[in-house]
């Protein structure tokens, strides 16, 4: 039996031992979290629905020149005339000068009192056609086509206002991941500082028993790992957080928030930054040509101006001019078919105008507003853009002078240890040391955390989509 046990252990254990484990899964890049964003953020989906309301509000306006077909029909049951009427028209608004193209057939059987002769048609109907032309009002413009420019107009605001949200949402979740990646460093800086004290307390222990070192030295390291691990509980804390706030931005197939884990992080921050110029008008002038809210106020002010152009054009009298021709076909046994033209003209002008008097003032005061409303939004713009080069020089350098700190806080560390081993100082000031340098190294991660963040606000200003190829962690 024992040598049965023996040849089955013999078998499986290559097959034990050859055992791998999974592959760690490759770290949460940026590019990943702005992919899920743009696919799944609910902003964003939000915004994407406003742009089929301007699609349904366009095909509302172009619906203005949709072809009208009318039937009219009449019957006299009872009394001292008893006749038919059948009259179907159709008519065709175009926006060409405002003219109105209109045709129709009408049949009148039976009979009419003299006054109503014209009534009576050929066995086969009246055929007619005809035009209406605007001579004054609605002649260069009318609510037809104001409606038709604005809601053209608005499709491209939606259009901006789309893309003024995408860049607010890039802007955002690269923040919460870098926010996450610096997270996950505090927690392994407070981790690697535990370990540290964890480490060496068993060689205090074993020095204080040979009376190499005072008993208050293991008191003192046992003081540092409490604290170490109360900062290892913050930073725990700290992460769990950020990984929350990045899970609204990286979502999975079905939108879902997903929880990015610490095996996700990735080792740290890129090696290089993006190059970028900080050059000020260049940046200014870039900002100013792609800020989807300067291209959006400035379509509002086309939008305005076209309803400004309406309601002016509207205090004109409406001076219509129409022609219609009419032919009867068939047979008429009271009066000879008859082939008629007709040229007409409408007068119609309101004395008062104060409708469109005061539509036009409406629209005035609006134009006068989007006016400031760009002038604001110009100002913000520049402010931005030298805020964001400001952060980005500034960023810069402190990411140079705390990698110097960092490198500077090591070196003493590594000395005050060995001084400490050589019984030439106290646990107290080794431990002021590991703290320092890790303070040291939390404030590198910070500078660096606040260069990409930088970064992420220096696309968002100018209104440039984020070159995620360009901030893939190493």
């Amino acid at each position: 039996m024992n040598k049965l046990i023996l040849v089955i252990v013999l078998i499986m254990l290559p097959g034990l031992v050859g055992a791998e484990a999974p592959p760690a899964p490759p770290p949460l890049a940026l590019n990943e979290v702005l992919d899920a964003a743009l696919r799944a953020f609910p902003g964003l989906l939000a915004a994407e629905q406003r742009k089929q309301v301007a699609a349904g509000e366009l095909q509302t306006a172009e619906g203005g020149f949709d072809t009208l077909l009318k039937s009219q029909n009449r019957w006299s049951v009872a009394g001292l005339y008893e006749n038919n009427n059948y009259d179907v028209s159709i008519e065709q608004p175009t926006s060409f000068w405002g003219t109105t193209f209109f045709g129709g057939w009408r049949r009148g059987t039976g009979d009419y009192p003299v006054y109503e002769g014209k009534s009576v048609t050929a066995d086969d109907g009246e055929a007619r056609i005809g035009v209406n032309i605007p001579l004054w009002r609605n002649r260069e413009i009318d609510r037809r086509r104001a409606s038709l420019q604005q809601a053209e107009l608005g499709k491209l605001i939606a259009s901006h206002e789309f893309d003024q949200n995408l860049l607010e949402v890039r802007r955002q979740a690269s923040h919460r991941y870098w926010d996450w990646v610096l997270a996950g460093l505090r927690l392994r800086t407070a981790e690697h500082l535990l370990q540290v004290a964890e480490q060496r307390n068993d060689g205090i222990l074993q020095r204080v028993a040979a009376g190499d070192i005072p008993e208050f030295e293991a008191l003192d390291n046992q003081r540092a790992i409490i604290e170490r691990r109360e900062r290892r509980v913050a930073a725990q804390r700290m992460l769990e957080q950020s990984a929350i706030q990045l899970s609204l931005y990286w979502r999975d197939a079905e939108g879902q928030p997903q929880l990015p884990t610490p095996e996700l992080l990735p080792e740290g921050f890129p090696g290089q930054e993006p190059p970028i110029e900080l050059d000020f008008d260049h940046a200014f002038v870039t900002a100013r040509s792609q800020r989807p809210e300067l291209k959006r106020l400035e379509l509002q002010s086309q939008q305005t101006e076209t309803e400004l152009a309406l309601q002016e054009n509207q205090r004109n009298p409406a001076v219509d001019l129409q022609v219609m021709g009419a032919k009867d076909f068939g047979y008429s046994p009271n009066k000879p078919n008859r082939d008629e033209l007709y040229v007409g003209l409408n007068v119609d002008m309101p004395l008062q105008q104060r409708v469109a008097g005061g539509r036009a003032q409406v629209a005035a005061a609006n134009l006068q507003r989007l006016k400031w409303e760009r002038r604001g939004t110009e100002d913000r713009v520049a402010a931005e853009v030298k805020d964001t080069l400001s952060a980005l020089k500034a960023t810069r350098q402190r990411v140079a002078l705390s990698s110097q700190q960092k490198q500077a806080a090591q070196q003493l560390e590594d000395g005050e240890r060995t001084r400490f081993e050589l019984g030439e100082t106290t646990l107290l000031f080794v431990n002021l040391r590991e703290i320092a340098t890790g303070d040291a190294t939390l404030q590198a991660a910070e500078a660096a955390s606040s260069l990409f963040k930088a970064h992420a606000d220096y696309q968002a200003v100018l209104g440039m989509p984020i070159e995620t190829k360009d901030l893939l962690t190493d």
